[in-house]
Protein backbone atom coordinates (compact mmCIF):
# COMPACT_ATOMS: atom_id res chain seq x y z
CA UNK A 1 0.00 0.00 0.00
CA UNK A 2 2.25 2.84 -1.24
CA UNK A 3 -0.22 5.55 -0.18
CA UNK A 4 0.35 4.52 3.46
CA UNK A 5 3.99 5.57 3.28
CA UNK A 6 3.04 8.75 1.43
CA UNK A 7 0.62 9.67 4.20
CA UNK A 8 3.34 9.15 6.80
CA UNK A 9 5.69 11.33 4.79
CA UNK A 10 2.96 13.96 4.42
CA UNK A 11 2.40 13.96 8.18
CA UNK A 12 6.09 14.62 8.80
CA UNK A 13 6.05 17.40 6.21
CA UNK A 14 2.91 18.85 7.76
CA UNK A 15 4.59 18.94 11.15
CA UNK A 16 7.48 20.88 9.69
CA UNK A 17 5.19 23.50 8.16
CA UNK A 18 3.02 24.02 11.20
CA UNK A 19 -0.22 22.37 12.25
CA UNK A 20 -2.65 25.07 11.12
CA UNK A 21 -0.90 25.72 7.81
CA UNK A 22 -0.54 22.05 6.95
CA UNK A 23 -4.14 21.17 7.81
CA UNK A 24 -5.74 23.92 5.78
CA UNK A 25 -3.35 23.90 2.80
CA UNK A 26 -1.00 20.95 2.55
CA UNK A 27 -3.25 18.59 4.50
CA UNK A 28 -6.34 18.90 2.33
CA UNK A 29 -4.49 18.79 -0.98
CA UNK A 30 -2.25 15.97 0.16
CA UNK A 31 -4.98 13.72 1.49
CA UNK A 32 -7.11 14.28 -1.59
CA UNK A 33 -4.22 13.54 -3.94
CA UNK A 34 -3.18 10.45 -2.00
CA UNK A 35 -6.70 9.07 -1.74
CA UNK A 36 -7.00 9.45 -5.50
CA UNK A 37 -4.00 7.17 -5.94
CA UNK A 38 -6.03 4.22 -4.70
CA UNK A 39 -8.71 2.99 -7.12
CA UNK A 40 -10.10 0.50 -4.63
CA UNK A 41 -13.20 2.01 -3.00
CA UNK A 42 -12.73 -0.16 0.12
CA UNK A 43 -9.15 1.00 0.43
CA UNK A 44 -10.45 4.58 0.40
CA UNK A 45 -11.98 3.95 3.85
CA UNK A 46 -8.64 2.76 5.16
CA UNK A 47 -6.83 5.68 3.58
CA UNK A 48 -9.26 8.23 5.01
CA UNK A 49 -9.02 6.64 8.48
CA UNK A 50 -5.23 6.63 8.36
CA UNK A 51 -5.13 10.27 7.28
CA UNK A 52 -7.34 11.27 10.22
CA UNK A 53 -5.32 9.24 12.73
CA UNK A 54 -1.92 10.47 11.56
CA UNK A 55 -2.89 14.14 11.44
CA UNK A 56 -4.73 14.08 14.76
CA UNK A 57 -1.81 12.21 16.38
CA UNK A 58 0.60 14.83 15.10
CA UNK A 59 -1.71 17.59 16.41
CA UNK A 60 -2.01 16.01 19.87
CA UNK A 61 1.76 15.56 20.15
CA UNK A 62 2.21 19.26 19.40
CA UNK A 63 -0.69 20.26 21.68
CA UNK A 64 0.69 18.32 24.67
CA UNK A 65 4.19 19.61 23.87
CA UNK A 66 5.64 16.18 23.22
CA UNK A 67 6.85 17.72 19.97
CA UNK A 68 7.99 21.35 19.78
CA UNK A 69 6.13 23.92 17.70
CA UNK A 70 7.77 24.09 14.28
CA UNK A 71 6.86 26.14 11.23
CA UNK A 72 9.39 26.80 8.47
CA UNK A 73 6.90 29.04 6.63
CA UNK A 74 5.46 31.40 9.26
CA UNK A 75 5.46 31.90 13.04
CA UNK A 76 4.38 28.75 14.87
CA UNK A 77 0.84 28.68 16.31
CA UNK A 78 -0.19 26.11 18.88
CA UNK A 79 -3.31 24.20 17.74
CA UNK A 80 -6.41 23.86 19.90
CA UNK A 81 -8.14 20.54 20.62
CA UNK A 82 -11.15 21.70 18.60
CA UNK A 83 -9.00 22.59 15.58
CA UNK A 84 -7.31 19.19 15.76
CA UNK A 85 -10.63 17.35 15.95
CA UNK A 86 -12.36 19.30 13.18
CA UNK A 87 -9.35 19.30 10.85
CA UNK A 88 -8.81 15.56 11.23
CA UNK A 89 -12.45 14.80 10.44
CA UNK A 90 -12.42 17.12 7.44
CA UNK A 91 -9.20 15.60 6.15
CA UNK A 92 -10.47 12.04 6.46
CA UNK A 93 -13.83 12.93 4.97
CA UNK A 94 -12.35 14.75 2.00
CA UNK A 95 -9.94 11.87 1.35
CA UNK A 96 -12.81 9.36 1.45
CA UNK A 97 -15.16 11.36 -0.77
CA UNK A 98 -12.55 12.02 -3.44
CA UNK A 99 -11.49 8.37 -3.40
CA UNK A 100 -15.09 7.28 -4.02
CA UNK A 101 -15.48 9.74 -6.89
CA UNK A 102 -12.17 8.84 -8.52
CA UNK A 103 -12.66 5.09 -8.18
CA UNK A 104 -16.20 5.32 -9.59
CA UNK A 105 -14.96 7.36 -12.56
CA UNK A 106 -12.12 4.90 -13.12
CA UNK A 107 -14.39 1.85 -13.16
CA UNK A 108 -16.86 3.66 -15.41
CA UNK A 109 -14.07 4.43 -17.86
CA UNK A 110 -12.83 0.85 -17.61
CA UNK A 111 -16.28 -0.50 -18.44
CA UNK A 112 -16.59 1.96 -21.30
CA UNK A 113 -13.20 0.91 -22.70
CA UNK A 114 -14.22 -2.74 -22.50
CA UNK A 115 -17.45 -2.00 -24.36
CA UNK A 116 -15.59 -0.02 -27.03
CA UNK A 117 -13.10 -2.86 -27.42
CA UNK A 118 -15.94 -5.36 -27.78
CA UNK A 119 -17.54 -3.16 -30.44
CA UNK A 120 -14.24 -2.89 -32.31
CA UNK A 121 -13.80 -6.69 -32.27
CA UNK A 122 -17.39 -7.71 -33.07
CA UNK A 123 -19.38 -7.74 -36.27
CA UNK A 124 -22.36 -5.47 -35.51
CA UNK A 125 -24.85 -7.39 -37.66
CA UNK A 126 -24.25 -11.01 -36.65
CA UNK A 127 -22.81 -10.50 -33.18
CA UNK A 128 -19.83 -12.78 -33.81
CA UNK A 129 -16.20 -11.71 -34.06
CA UNK A 130 -14.83 -9.77 -37.01
CA UNK A 131 -11.64 -10.20 -39.05
CA UNK A 132 -9.52 -8.16 -36.63
CA UNK A 133 -10.65 -10.25 -33.68
CA UNK A 134 -10.01 -13.43 -35.67
CA UNK A 135 -6.35 -12.55 -36.25
CA UNK A 136 -5.91 -11.63 -32.59
CA UNK A 137 -7.20 -15.04 -31.50
CA UNK A 138 -5.25 -16.76 -34.25
CA UNK A 139 -2.00 -15.32 -32.89
CA UNK A 140 -2.90 -16.59 -29.41
CA UNK A 141 -3.71 -20.06 -30.76
CA UNK A 142 -0.51 -20.27 -32.81
CA UNK A 143 1.53 -19.29 -29.73
CA UNK A 144 -0.27 -22.03 -27.78
CA UNK A 145 0.45 -24.49 -30.59
CA UNK A 146 4.12 -23.50 -30.55
CA UNK A 147 4.39 -24.07 -26.78
CA UNK A 148 2.79 -27.49 -27.00
CA UNK A 149 5.19 -30.43 -26.67
CA UNK A 150 3.36 -32.15 -29.51
CA UNK A 151 2.20 -29.45 -31.96
CA UNK A 152 -1.39 -30.00 -33.02
CA UNK A 153 -3.12 -29.00 -36.27
CA UNK A 154 -5.38 -25.97 -36.54
CA UNK A 155 -8.19 -26.28 -39.07
CA UNK A 156 -9.66 -23.38 -41.03
CA UNK A 157 -13.18 -23.61 -42.42
CA UNK A 158 -14.04 -20.88 -44.93
CA UNK A 159 -17.76 -20.60 -45.68
CA UNK A 160 -19.42 -18.62 -48.45
CA UNK A 161 -23.22 -18.38 -48.67
CA UNK A 162 -24.31 -19.56 -52.11
CA UNK A 163 -26.02 -17.12 -54.48
CA UNK A 164 -26.17 -14.52 -51.76
CA UNK A 165 -26.14 -11.61 -54.22
CA UNK A 166 -29.32 -12.93 -55.84
CA UNK A 167 -30.96 -13.10 -52.39
CA UNK A 168 -30.23 -9.42 -51.87
CA UNK A 169 -31.36 -8.54 -55.40
CA UNK A 170 -34.59 -10.55 -55.31
CA UNK A 171 -35.67 -10.17 -51.68
CA UNK A 172 -33.86 -7.07 -50.44
CA UNK A 173 -30.98 -6.43 -48.07
CA UNK A 174 -33.17 -6.88 -45.01
CA UNK A 175 -33.72 -10.53 -45.94
CA UNK A 176 -30.04 -10.85 -46.80
CA UNK A 177 -29.12 -9.58 -43.36
CA UNK A 178 -31.55 -12.07 -41.82
CA UNK A 179 -29.84 -14.93 -43.67
CA UNK A 180 -26.43 -13.78 -42.41
CA UNK A 181 -27.67 -13.61 -38.83
CA UNK A 182 -29.23 -17.08 -39.08
CA UNK A 183 -26.01 -18.56 -40.46
CA UNK A 184 -24.03 -16.98 -37.61
CA UNK A 185 -26.51 -18.62 -35.24
CA UNK A 186 -25.84 -22.00 -36.85
CA UNK A 187 -22.11 -21.48 -36.30
CA UNK A 188 -22.60 -20.63 -32.63
CA UNK A 189 -24.69 -23.73 -31.94
CA UNK A 190 -22.54 -26.12 -33.99
CA UNK A 191 -19.08 -25.35 -32.61
CA UNK A 192 -17.19 -26.24 -29.47
CA UNK A 193 -16.34 -23.69 -26.81
CA UNK A 194 -12.71 -23.50 -27.96
CA UNK A 195 -13.62 -22.99 -31.63
CA UNK A 196 -13.63 -19.47 -33.00
CA UNK A 197 -16.03 -18.24 -35.71
CA UNK A 198 -15.74 -14.84 -37.37
CA UNK A 199 -17.38 -12.92 -40.16
CA UNK A 200 -14.65 -12.70 -42.74
CA UNK A 201 -16.39 -10.15 -44.94
CA UNK A 202 -19.63 -9.87 -46.89
CA UNK A 203 -21.19 -13.33 -46.98
CA UNK A 204 -17.97 -15.12 -46.01
CA UNK A 205 -17.31 -16.62 -42.58
CA UNK A 206 -14.08 -18.16 -41.29
CA UNK A 207 -13.94 -20.68 -38.45
CA UNK A 208 -10.83 -21.68 -36.50
CA UNK A 209 -10.82 -25.20 -35.04
CA UNK A 210 -7.90 -25.76 -32.63
CA UNK A 211 -6.44 -29.25 -32.30
CA UNK A 212 -8.55 -30.65 -35.13
CA UNK A 213 -7.45 -33.10 -37.80
CA UNK A 214 -8.84 -32.95 -41.34
CA UNK A 215 -11.43 -35.69 -40.80
CA UNK A 216 -12.81 -33.91 -37.75
CA UNK A 217 -12.91 -30.59 -39.61
CA UNK A 218 -14.88 -32.20 -42.45
CA UNK A 219 -17.43 -33.56 -39.97
CA UNK A 220 -17.92 -30.09 -38.46
CA UNK A 221 -18.17 -28.43 -41.88
CA UNK A 222 -20.76 -30.97 -43.07
CA UNK A 223 -22.77 -30.50 -39.90
CA UNK A 224 -22.89 -26.75 -40.40
CA UNK A 225 -23.64 -27.08 -44.12
CA UNK A 226 -26.55 -29.50 -43.66
CA UNK A 227 -27.99 -27.59 -40.70
CA UNK A 228 -28.00 -24.34 -42.63
CA UNK A 229 -29.49 -26.01 -45.70
CA UNK A 230 -32.35 -27.36 -43.58
CA UNK A 231 -33.42 -23.87 -42.53
CA UNK A 232 -36.40 -22.33 -44.27
CA UNK A 233 -37.21 -18.62 -44.51
CA UNK A 234 -40.84 -17.61 -45.06
CA UNK A 235 -40.86 -14.64 -47.43
CA UNK A 236 -44.03 -13.27 -49.04
CA UNK A 237 -45.77 -16.60 -48.83
CA UNK A 238 -42.80 -18.47 -50.24
CA UNK A 239 -40.15 -20.64 -48.57
CA UNK A 240 -36.55 -19.63 -49.15
CA UNK A 241 -33.83 -22.21 -48.53
CA UNK A 242 -30.15 -21.35 -48.63
CA UNK A 243 -26.91 -23.26 -48.84
CA UNK A 244 -23.20 -22.70 -48.26
CA UNK A 245 -19.95 -23.85 -49.84
CA UNK A 246 -16.92 -24.65 -47.68
CA UNK A 247 -13.17 -24.79 -48.16
CA UNK A 248 -10.98 -26.49 -45.52
CA UNK A 249 -7.24 -26.20 -44.91
CA UNK A 250 -4.93 -27.16 -42.04
CA UNK A 251 -2.13 -25.31 -40.28
CA UNK A 252 0.00 -28.24 -39.16
CA UNK A 253 3.04 -26.37 -37.84
CA UNK A 254 3.63 -22.98 -36.17
CA UNK A 255 6.30 -22.38 -38.82
CA UNK A 256 3.69 -22.24 -41.56
CA UNK A 257 2.31 -18.91 -42.72
CA UNK A 258 -1.34 -18.74 -41.55
CA UNK A 259 -2.33 -16.40 -44.38
CA UNK A 260 -1.04 -18.94 -46.91
CA UNK A 261 -3.11 -21.66 -45.23
CA UNK A 262 -6.22 -19.45 -45.24
CA UNK A 263 -5.65 -18.70 -48.94
CA UNK A 264 -5.60 -22.44 -49.56
CA UNK A 265 -9.01 -22.73 -47.90
CA UNK A 266 -10.15 -19.94 -50.21
CA UNK A 267 -8.90 -21.91 -53.23
CA UNK A 268 -10.84 -24.99 -52.10
CA UNK A 269 -13.90 -22.81 -51.57
CA UNK A 270 -13.61 -21.64 -55.16
CA UNK A 271 -13.44 -25.26 -56.32
CA UNK A 272 -16.61 -26.01 -54.33
CA UNK A 273 -18.34 -23.13 -56.12
CA UNK A 274 -17.20 -24.39 -59.52
CA UNK A 275 -18.49 -27.88 -58.79
CA UNK A 276 -22.00 -26.66 -58.20
CA UNK A 277 -21.92 -25.15 -54.69
CA UNK A 278 -23.36 -26.54 -51.42
CA UNK A 279 -20.42 -28.85 -50.72
CA UNK A 280 -17.19 -29.18 -48.77
CA UNK A 281 -13.77 -29.29 -50.47
CA UNK A 282 -10.46 -30.09 -48.80
CA UNK A 283 -7.20 -31.92 -49.54
CA UNK A 284 -9.17 -35.17 -49.59
CA UNK A 285 -11.39 -34.33 -52.55
CA UNK A 286 -9.81 -31.38 -54.32
CA UNK A 287 -9.14 -33.48 -57.46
Amino acid sequence: MPATFDLIWLTVLAYGTGHITSFFILGYLGSIALSSMSLDRNYGIYNAFLASVLFSAMGFLVYYEVLPLVNIIMPAVKPTLLSIFISSLLLGGSAFIVNQIVSKLFFSLTNLNEKLLAIAMTDPLTGISNRRSFFTNLEIEIARQHRSQSPYPIAFLLFDLDLFKSINDNYGHEIGDLVLVEFAGVLKTSLRKQDFPARWGGEEFLVLLPNTELDGAIVVAEKIRTTFQSLSFAIKGKQLQCSTSVGISLLKSPDENPETVINKADEYLYIAKERGRNQVVSDKNRF
